[in-house]
């Protein structure tokens, strides 16, 4: 009995990618038009759908950018300073969800007025001059003095566009969390971007489309409790059970380390999914208990195999960093992950692999040979060529690695607890979370 391995359906945008064309109504002109699909990812960001349509008949065009994946746990806010020309060109997925702000001009495009794109920065602005320009002629004889300041503001739009303000600062925010900014220094961090993942609000869900059930108010106030709760339907800013409902759920045992003894770290709760229809298997770690008064930063040196062999939890609120690669992995590159260093650099190089982006122009040729030389540099780690340095810098203190000299302190090891400043609060929402004083309604 032969077997077939189905072809993947999102790869990487190349020049010999075949894209799908179907036959589909004009709105237009009512006639026989095409809509080309494009099925793609883009590079370390998601799965989106690229949807182009035209009609030969009356020339209309209309094109489109869709997510494939699911909408995201959090929002997404991203401010870019723009310092140089070439700024301008860096690659823009904004959803027909995200706003798109030009903080200098204090000029913004909510996220209403258009359908979910993928441009350059310059593409974007040329976009809204145009759709200024439209009917200026018109607006002249009509009210002129309105006219005037539009095509003061083009101007000045203008002088942006064509690199003469630097520097300015583009954000972009959006709910759904699926809008991105190319980031050319990838694998490492973008000195100028700023990433801020917030919770969604009940308004930014029902402007979304999707309605807030079973928030944790209907769910304490039901009589009868959900057997499930939908996924997308969830009101991420609340919890949707309590305590006691979780532990009829599942059961957390705290126990001695196996291997060496040491007490409990913390309590995790580890979940993994398998679907038995196109075996797409994931899993997660996540810490319970209560959140840490201070932040945490773990500094290991790996010398030897033993270090490559220590048990750790890095936590999905830690940033990852090699300063040998260099390389830094910020807040939600990967999720939380209790492994092994040698299974954490393994873990690395998966999911870079899976984002590297076999392309053809000279930009992306530029960052596949950059990822190929991070390759390389990581396989060298695992090889011990020379020493190197594992950082695990976490806010809520909730990462561990293993002391095989325990009860003794690790001499290859370094902790420091920090007090979190006032911006990391804010990421992680605590600077609006109510701890003392706090009474319980009834």
């Amino acid at each position: 009995m032969s077997t077939t391995t189905a072809e993947p359906l999102f790869v990487n945008i190349s020049s010999e990618q075949e894209p799908t064309i179907i036959d589909s109504l004009c709105m237009n002109c009512h006639e026989q038009g095409k809509t080309t699909l494009l099925f793609t990812k883009i590079p370390f960001f998601q799965e989106v759908i690229v949807v182009a349509f035209e009609c030969e008949h009356c020339g209309y065009k209309n094109n489109e950018l869709q997510p494939a994946g699911q909408l995201k746990d959090q929002g997404i806010k991203i401010t870019l300073n723009l310092i140089k020309a070439e700024d301008l060109n860096r690659d823009v997925v904004k959803s027909e969800h995200c706003s798109l702000k030009i903080v200098e001009l204090d000029f913004e495009i909510p996220a209403a007025r258009t359908k979910g794109s993928l441009n350059t920065i310059e593409g974007f602005i040329s976009n809204v001059i145009d759709d200024l320009s439209m009917l200026q002629e018109e607006r002249r004889k009509v009210d002129p003095e309105t006219a005037g300041k539009i095509d003061e503001f083009i101007a000045k739009l203008t002088k942006y566009r064509d690199g003469e303000c630097f520097p300015f600062h583009i954000v972009l925010e959006d709910p759904s969390g699926n809008s991105y900014i190319k980031n050319p220094y990838a694998p490492t961090e973008d000195p100028q971007m700023k990433i801020k993942h917030f919770n969604r609000t009940v308004e930014q869900l029902d402007a979304m489309g999707y309605k807030a059930e079973n928030t944790y108010e209907e769910y304490k106030n039901s009589e009868e409790k959900p057997e499930h709760i939908t996924a997308h339907k969830v009101d991420f800013a609340k919890p949707l059970v309590e305590e006691d409902d979780i532990k009829e759920e599942a059961l957390i045992f705290p126990t001695p380390c196996h291997n060496c003894g040491v007490p409990y770290f913390k309590e995790l709760i580890i979940m993994a999914f398998n679907c038995d229809k196109c075996g797409a298997k994931s899993r997660e770690v996540k810490v319970g208990g209560e959140i840490s008064a201070k932040a945490k930063k773990i500094t290991l040196k790996v010398q030897n195999e033993g270090d490559l062999r220590r048990d750790l939890f890095k936590s999905e609120s830690a940033i990852i960093i090699i300063p040998e690669v260099p390389l830094e992995l910020t807040l939600g590159d990967i999720g939380g992950i209790y492994t092994t260093t040698e299974g954490l650099i393994e873990q690395i190089h998966d999911h870079m692999k899976e984002n590297n982006p076999f392309v053809g122009d000279s930009t992306q040729s530029e960052l596949k040979e950059k990822l190929d030389v991070f390759f390389a540099k990581l396989q060298d780690l695992k090889s011990l060529k020379t020493p190197w340095t594992l950082i695990m810098d976490d806010p809520l203190g909730n990462c561990f690695v293993q002391n095989p000299f325990h009860p003794k302190d690790d001499p290859s090891v370094e902790v420091v607890e920090y007090d979190r400043t006032w911006e990391q609060n804010e990421e992680l929402g605590l600077n609006d979370m109510k701890t003392e004083n706090y009474e319980q309604n009834a």
